[in-house]
């Protein structure tokens, strides 16, 4: 009874989260709450066993070797606008504890910016597949580097002086990105009406792709849990 009344409040929460924007005439939106969780074999066990990692109450207790999947930052929920012609900015910074971000969800076309606040001139290269490479200008301490991303795929952000300076990048022709911690709402609203792809992305997982369709005056809600599962048995578009 203490499990369905706690399961209950989990769903009535996270559903008052979940809030529609306001309708447009002639436009749409997709708005949904993005989150992550273990595997569901895992989850199966916890509800059953109460020693080592598991809790007993239906949960995990993470250790510092496990991945915290519902106090996940890095969470990425891509529209795919035909329509976007503009680059966006993205800025990573570079320390010496490392970069800013373990990820990042990029268009092509879009300019990345590194601020160098390490201690050292650092060289990055941005990789794609074969032989795909561009190189930044070797950036001096407290100094910064742009670029313009050619290439769409995923790519690898990594410094020649520093092989623990990396970043993991999703770049798609038309990428529209938002970061979220697990958990919490994304929209995209004054959409025109057409056929969308939405991406939910996750570096250590893989993403999960879904087709949509916007329709003028009407909003779509598009929840997501990622986890390996969830992706393995995804059927996503090539």
């Amino acid at each position: 009874m203490i499990k369905t009344l706690v399961l209950i409040s989990i769903i009535t929460f996270i559903t008052s989260c979940s809030s529609a924007p306001e309708i447009n005439p002639g436009k749409g939106a997709v708005y949904g709450i993005i989150s992550a969780e273990s595997h569901k074999a895992i989850l199966a066990k916890a509800s059953k066993e109460n020693d080592g990692i598991y809790s007993g109450l239906g949960g995990l207790i993470f250790t510092d070797q496990m991945v915290n999947y519902p106090k996940l930052k890095e969470l990425f929920v891509c529209l795919l606008d035909p329509s976007f012609t503009d680059g966006n900015d993205h800025l990573l910074v570079a320390t010496d504890e490392g970069m800013s971000h373990k990820s990042l969800a990029v268009g092509k076309g879009d300019r990345l910016t590194i601020q160098n606040d390490s201690s050292d001139t650092l060289t990055f290269f941005l990789a794609g597949k074969e032989d795909e490479i561009q190189i930044f200008s070797p950036i001096n301490t407290g100094e910064r580097s742009s670029l313009v991303l050619e290439f769409e795929g995923d790519l690898e952000l990594g410094s020649d002086e520093n092989e623990s300076m990396q970043t993991t990048l999703l770049s798609r022709k038309g990428l529209v990105g938002q970061q979220h911690s697990s958990g919490e709402q994304y929209v995209f609203e004054n959409l025109n009406p057409g056929q969308y792809k939405i991406l939910f992305w996750f570096w250590r997982l893989g993403l999960i792709e879904k087709n949509i369709i916007i329709k003028a005056g009407e909003n779509i809600e598009l929840n997501q849990i990622l986890s390996v599962d969830k992706i393995l048995g995804s059927k996503n578009e090539p």
